[in-house]
């Protein structure tokens, strides 16, 4: 690739991942299903795509395994919170399996790094493991909601908001870790992220409760 077409189309990622992260926050903070809320996921889902697509077009220049790991960890994220708006659609099963085979692969793959990492090593790598029980819950996850099939409609607007509040940690992972350098490990990179991640996760859950917990719940506190 010719090195002026190699930098304009860094440039080009660099600016559409910025606008996909400002639309995400967007996303985020206003309220779910109004307006502003649904087109700025839109701009987020599409714009994550593009920068997917050129982050691994990158890879035929300079192979970067990690770079690989994000870009398909959210080519997972985005389609499968898309559909789980749509689980009524036609090709709902056959493209939750296909992804399936994302997360599977991801999962192999992360914990092939983490065991490679540490062998003979001075010091403890846990970057991996933790993608490694991340893939790994996400495939779980998919392969309980084809089996049970899940009528409630909380349940749905969990699962949506789930992976894409974990796309856009990875979109955060990939822009400290490959954009910028600050310094920090790869375990800072990826942990902090997805720590801040799990409380948006966990708010979001409190907020959208399944009916047959809160019942639960209910009896016990009784």
């Amino acid at each position: 690739m010719d090195q002026t077409l190699l930098e304009a189309s860094r440039l080009v990622h660099a600016v559409l991942g910025s606008v996909a992260l400002f639309a995400g926050v967007v996303a985020m903070l206003t309220v779910k299903g109004s307006r502003l809320h649904v087109r700025a996921g839109r701009v987020f889902a599409w714009l994550m795509g593009a920068v997917v697509v050129l982050a691994l077009l990158f890879m035929f220049y300079r192979f970067l395994p990690l770079a690989v790991v994000l870009s398909l960890a959210t080519a997972y994220m985005i389609p499968s919170a898309v559909l789980s708006t749509s689980r009524n659609g036609r090709g709902f099963v056959g493209m939750n399996v296909l992804l399936m085979g994302v997360t599977g692969g991801l999962c192999l793959f992360a914990t092939d790094q983490f065991v490679r990492l540490n062998l003979g090593a001075d010091q403890l790598f846990i970057g991996p493991l933790v993608l490694a029980a991340l893939f790994g819950a996400l495939f779980a996850d998919d392969w309980r909601m084809l089996v049970r099939r899940p009528v409630e409609p909380n349940y749905w607007i969990r699962r949506h908001l789930e992976r894409m509040i974990l796309a856009f940690a990875i979109a955060v992972m990939a822009l400290v870790r490959i954009g910028v350098d600050f310094g920090l490990t790869f375990e800072m990179t990826v942990i902090l992220p997805l720590s801040v991640a799990a409380f948006g996760i966990l708010y979001m859950y409190r907020r959208y409760p399944l009916a047959g917990r809160t019942k639960v719940a209910e009896v016990l506190v009784e």
